[in-house]
């Protein structure tokens, strides 16, 4: 009889070595634990999550349930069932119901899922977002290529190389002017149907990545023109919804799914679950057309056969492998996922405006903040009702040296980036005046340049444990208060520096 590892160890297994902590600080490369982490106040879910102490007791609740199983099962089948429960229940608490058609894919990460959809449908050119605004590994990742000198099921690789025979041309489209403003929609419209079109009219099949929504925040390209693009060749042109942040209501969820869209999730982000968790929602007509597709034998070493729905060919691709610690991650994230659900949307409306609403005056009154800009969250040509994900839940900002000695007033000048890393970093020490509490924030963003200094920006992020935390006014009160704590070490940092 197989004996598993403890829940914390199988938590940072079959992955990669970014979810592996530090010897030193306990840390991973993204500053989270493998395990709850009551003095951070996480604030970074753009980026990663510490489990919290719910994720973990869902996780060794499901641990325990295995190893009761495996005193008479096999891990393989033992593995294979839960993994079809967590697909169920996902796709359940997503919104589809029984008759749907909507199958799902489970990662381990969002940038593996990535890897998979391509080598499974073979796009001969991708458009997409460019990679400031998405992962760092996700170009290689489309491309064809080893993102990571690790896969997720245990194999060393060589950065670069081809996974299989199939390299795809990838075409990325800047989201930002080179000092941070938006780009004008209409302008990025434009290259983006013109590089779509180019593909198309030549025969080729054509992958349209639609990101809801980037690192800031953003939805990209416009929703309108991916719709019109995959009208126009229905043919040629995929879409998938880059949806890897999760901060979507079911309802738009749903609509994605009606335009027969794929569409990439993570439990990870928003839902705050340990990191390296994905999935991929494959609503019904995807289905019938590559239900029958195989995948290259190199994807083994990123995906178990019961990883995908019983009925679909690419498992025979695939090895009857075990990622138990994929499975935790994931039953730690939907653990999070019920609770968020549970939540009233006039209690999620009105906490996301107070936060939104006291969270900006604040960055904008203060001269070491700025926003970054970040366009509206613009649904409407799904044509679903306006739903709680029409408020922001990233907050990208620049910080600046503000000198008031001078004579003509109080003088900002931006940080450069290794300043903003350096700022970044310190937050998540412990400070005697915040009673020992550490802050996580978003991990700084390239955005171009202020006043000839190249900058990044970090990012507040509101995710669905806050919310949770957040259902009543005391404890809204409080998140809001923990957010501002985080707003008053940054100044103390800046003012040492």
């Amino acid at each position: 009889m197989l004996t598993l590892p403890d829940t914390a160890s199988l938590l940072i297994a079959g992955g990669d070595t970014r979810i592996v902590p530090d010897p030193a600080t306990g840390l991973t490369k993204y500053g989270c634990r493998a395990v709850p982490d009551s003095e951070v106040v996480a604030l970074g879910s753009s980026t990663a999550s510490t489990i919290s102490a719910n994720g973990m007791a869902a996780a060794e609740a499901l641990r325990q349930r295995c190893q009761a199983q495996l005193q008479t099962a096999a891990p393989e089948t033992v593995y294979a069932d839960q993994m079809q429960n967590l697909r169920a229940e996902l796709l359940r608490l997503c919104g589809c119901k029984d008759g749907d058609g909507v199958n799902a894919v489970l990662s381990a990460s969002g940038t593996d899922m990535h890897l998979i959809v391509t080598q499974w449908l073979r796009p001969q050119r991708t458009v997409m977002i460019t990679q400031a605004e998405t992962g760092s590994g996700l170009m290689s990742a489309v491309q064809g290529k080893h993102f990571h000198s690790d896969s997720a099921c245990g194999e060393s690789v060589p950065i670069g190389a081809l996974i299989s025979d199939w390299q795809g041309d990838i075409c990325m489209l800047a989201a930002r002017e080179t000092d941070g403003s938006l780009r004008d929609p209409a302008t990025v419209d434009a290259e983006c149907s013109h590089l779509v079109e180019e593909a198309a009219s030549a025969g080729q099949k054509v992958l349209l990545i639609l990101t809801d929504s980037s690192k800031t925040g953003l939805i990209f390209p416009g929703i309108g023109t991916v719709m019109r693009l995959q009208q126009r060749w229905p043919e040629q042109v995929e879409v998938l919804v880059d949806a890897c942040q999760f901060r979507l209501a079911p309802a738009t969820l749903q609509a994605f799914l009606a335009q027969q869209w794929m569409v990439a999730l993570t439990g990870s982000k928003f839902l705050a679950g340990p990191t390296f968790s994905g999935a991929l929602l494959v609503p019904s007509k995807a289905t019938q057309r590559y239900r029958a597709y195989g995948l290259p034998p190199g994807v083994s070493q990123y995906s178990n056969a019961a990883d995908w729905p019983i009925d679909f060919a690419a498992r025979a691709s695939l090895s009857d492998g075990t990622n138990f610690g994929l499975m935790l991650r994931w039953e730690a994230a939907m653990a999070e996922l019920r609770a968020f659900r549970r939540v009233d949307e006039q209690a999620i409306q009105s906490f996301l405006q107070a936060f939104r609403h006291s969270i900006v005056t604040r960055l904008q009154l203060d001269p070491h903040f700025a926003l970054l800009p970040v366009g509206a969250l613009d649904r409407s040509e799904l044509g679903c009702a306006r739903q709680w994900d029409s408020e922001p839940t990233i907050f990208p900002f620049l910080l600046f040296h503000v000198d008031t000695s001078g004579r003509n007033g109080a003088q900002r000048r931006p940080l450069t980036r290794e300043q903003t890393a350096h700022v970044y970093r310190q937050l998540s020490q412990p400070d005697q005046t915040h009673q020992q509490r550490r802050f996580q924030l978003g991990q700084p963003v390239l955005c171009g340049e202020r006043d000839g200094i190249a900058v990044s920006a970090l990012r507040l992020c509101i995710s669905a444990p806050m919310i949770v935390a957040a259902s009543d006014k005391a404890g809204a009160d409080r998140w809001i208060a923990n957010t501002h704590s985080a707003l008053d070490r940054l100044l103390q940092i800046l003012g040492k520096d």
